[in-house]
């Protein structure tokens, strides 16, 4: 099979992605104010897509909650640590940080934590993509006020469409396999700045890539950045009976996970990191973060929206699926930043 047809189907998830999402959404799981702003076909998925994960595609509710607990985490990371010996800087109770979200497709992260006012700290929030996605992107905030206000001042745009320029905000288009030679160079140009504390975000994007083009993003940042949190959404567990049919699955729609061999496990999602450098590396599977990591009172919630009579199928879907997340600080007193971004266990309280 070559290679466009690939990524053609890659490109092809995000409607899957952000549909689900919205079922999620009108279902009551989570709050999400603009995701129907990207979905032209609007329809309800059954409860085990939305509780957590949609086979080897989609994800709602346990994937959001994880993932946001990390990003809230890293948000509040530092306040009133600031030791700049710029006064304005100083003065200010927030680090200046920046979010790099890796093929982001249709994610409406930015605008929810906007009108939230969660991104008060936040220096900028990038967003890369092929342009063939970003271009739609374009044209639904354009075309949606509820999305473009959220801007501060105007937003510019570039490359024929394909990109958007704000404040604080900057959507690229580029291939991921060109991350070092090409983007990284178009986010400077935008003010990417390398020394302030960075979150990277992947959620099922670097196991798309082959194995050489995701482990050179990761060693870039590890090497290049003072501050950065990996956060990292994706399949693993291959080679036993399920992976195995999952994969198939996936084939017969043209998606190959060409990275899942090279990180098959909870063990390996760490070592990608540590065996590169990086400060600290955790990972879990869904089914952990589903028993261990969500507030009792929001579980008791969520268990009250619909009937999930396919719970053993759920648990063996959510086992292959984890979310990995990673730190490097080369200065020794940022360390403490990130200390605090893990998971809160309920079951020890």
């Amino acid at each position: 099979m070559d290679s466009l047809t690939l990524d053609n189907a890659i490109r092809g998830t995000n409607e899957d992605a952000v549909t689900s999402k919205l079922s999620a959404v009108t279902t009551g799981y989570i709050q999400d104010s603009y995701v129907k702003y990207f979905v032209k076909k609007p329809s309800r998925r059954p409860p085990i897509i939305n509780r957590g994960l949609k086979k080897a595609l989609a994800s709602s509710y346990v994937r959001y909650a994880g993932l946001d607990t990390l990003i809230k985490k890293f948000l509040e990371a530092g306040i009133g640590m600031d030791h700049s010996k710029d006064e304005q800087t100083k003065n200010n109770p927030k680090i200046k940080k920046q979010i790099v979200s890796l093929g982001a497709g249709s994610d409406t992260r930015y605008f929810n934590s906007k009108s939230k006012k969660l991104l008060d700290g936040l220096y900028k929030y990038f967003e890369i993509d092929y342009p063939e996605v970003t271009a739609k992107k374009v044209a639904v905030i354009r075309k949606n006020k509820q999305l473009s206000e959220l801007f501060e001042g105007n937003a510019k745009l570039g490359l024929g469409g394909t990109e958007l320029y704000a404040s604080d905000y900057c959507l690229l288009s580029g291939d991921l396999k060109d991350f070092v030679e090409t983007i990284i160079p178009r986010m400077e140009e935008q003010g990417f700045d390398k020394s302030l504390p960075t979150l990277f975000l992947s959620e099922c994007v670097l196991i798309y890539m082959e194995q050489q083009y995701s482990d050179k993003i990761i060693q870039w940042v590890g090497d290049n950045m003072q501050t950065a949190l990996f956060v990292v959404y994706e399949q693993i567990l291959p080679n036993d009976i399920f992976g195995i049919t999952m994969l198939q699955n996936l084939r017969l729609r043209n998606i190959e996970l060409r990275g899942i061999h090279a990180y098959p496990d909870l063990k390996s999602q760490k070592q990608r990191f540590l065996t590169r450098g990086w400060t600290f590396a955790e990972a879990v599977d869904i089914n952990q973060i589903h028993d261990h990591h969500i507030d009792p009172k929001e579980m008791i919630r969520i268990s009250e929206l619909e009937l999930l009579d396919e719970l053993e199928e759920w648990r063996l879907l959510s086992a292959h699926y984890c979310i990995a997340w990673a730190y490097s600080a080369k200065d020794e007193s940022k360390k403490a930043l990130f200390e605090q971004v893990r998971f809160i266990n309920y079951k020890i309280k």
